[in-house]
C-alpha cells in the first residue's frame, strides 16, 4: 500500500469535517495512487477523471458567492467509525494481514458527508467523494465496468450539482455589477447644495465677485 492510498481516506475525512475545499487535494492524491502501480490506459483514464471531478466543481464554485450560513456539526458516531476504518487500513499495511480497501474508506466518507451535512455544497462534495472512492476501487481492482459506472455517475452528479448551484447562488460578477449600479444611482440622486449669490455652495466668495461701493447719502440732506 502506497502513501497516496493512505492519504486519500484522510483527505476524505477532511472533506467530511471542513467541506469541498479539500476535494482538489483528494483528486490529486487519488490520481497519484492510481498511477503509482503502473501506467496502463485504465489507470491513466481513471487518474484523469479523478482530477477532473475534483478540480472542476471547485473551479465552477469560484464564480459564485459563498454561503454565509455556517454548517452545524453532525453526530460524532460516524466520524469515530471512519476513524476506526482508517486505523484498520493503516494496520493492514503490515505483511501477512488482509488489506483494507482505501476506496471503500473514501466511499463511506462521502456517504457520511451526504448524510450528516445539510448544506447543498457540502452534500455535493460528499457525492463527488463517493465517485472518487469508486474510481479508486475500480482502478486498483482493474474493473473496467466499475470505472465506467463511476464515470457516468460522476458526470451526472457534476451536472446536477452545477445546475443547483447556478439556481441557488448569485454570481460574483452580477453582485459586483449590481453594487456599482446602486452606487451610481445614489450618486445621481444625491441633492446638490444651494449656491448663494455671493459665492459658492460652501459660502466662500467667488473669485469673480467684485464688491459694490458703499451707498452715498443724499446730497440735499448733507447740504442741509
Amino acid at each position: 500500500m502506497t502513501l497516496a492510498t493512505i492519504l486519500a481516506p484522510l483527505l476524505a475525512l477532511c472533506i467530511v469535517a471542513r467541506g469541498i475545499g479539500f476535494l482538489p487535494a483528494l483528486g490529486v492524491t487519488t490520481a497519484a495512487a492510481m498511477l503509482v502501480e503502473g501506467l496502463d490506459p485504465l489507470q491513466q483514464v481513471g487518474a484523469g477523471l479523478a482530477v477532473a471531478f475534483a478540480v472542476g466543481p471547485v473551479w465552477f464554485l469560484s464564480f459564485y458567492q459563498q454561503d454565509s450560513a455556517r454548517e452545524h456539526g453532525g453526530p460524532a458516531i460516524p466520524f469515530l467509525a471512519l476513524g476506526l476504518m482508517v486505523v484498520l487500513m493503516l494496520a493492514s499495511t503490515r505483511p501477512g494481514l488482509p488489506s483494507f480497501p482505501a476506496g471503500l474508506c473514501v466511499l463511506l466518507a462521502g456517504l457520511v458527508a451526504v448524510t450528516c451535512r445539510q448544506s447543498m455544497v457540502w452534500q455535493w462534495a460528499g457525492l463527488l467523494t463517493c465517485v472518487q472512492g469508486v474510481l479508486l476501487a475500480g482502478v486498483l481492482q482493474h474493473q473496467v465496468m466499475v470505472v465506467g459506472a463511476a464515470t457516468l455517475a460522476g458526470m451526472l452528479i457534476a451536472l446536477l450539482g452545477g445546475l443547483c448551484v447556478h439556481r441557488m447562488r448569485p454570481r460574483i460578477a452580477v453582485v459586483r455589477a449590481s453594487g456599482k449600479q446602486e452606487a451610481r444611482k445614489r450618486a445621481k440622486g444625491r441633492p446638490k447644495e444651494p449656491i448663494s449669490r455671493l459665492g459658492t455652495a460652501s459660502g466662500a466668495p467667488s473669485p469673480d465677485y467684485v464688491p459694490k461701493p458703499p451707498r452715498q447719502f443724499d446730497q440735499e440732506a448733507d447740504e442741509a
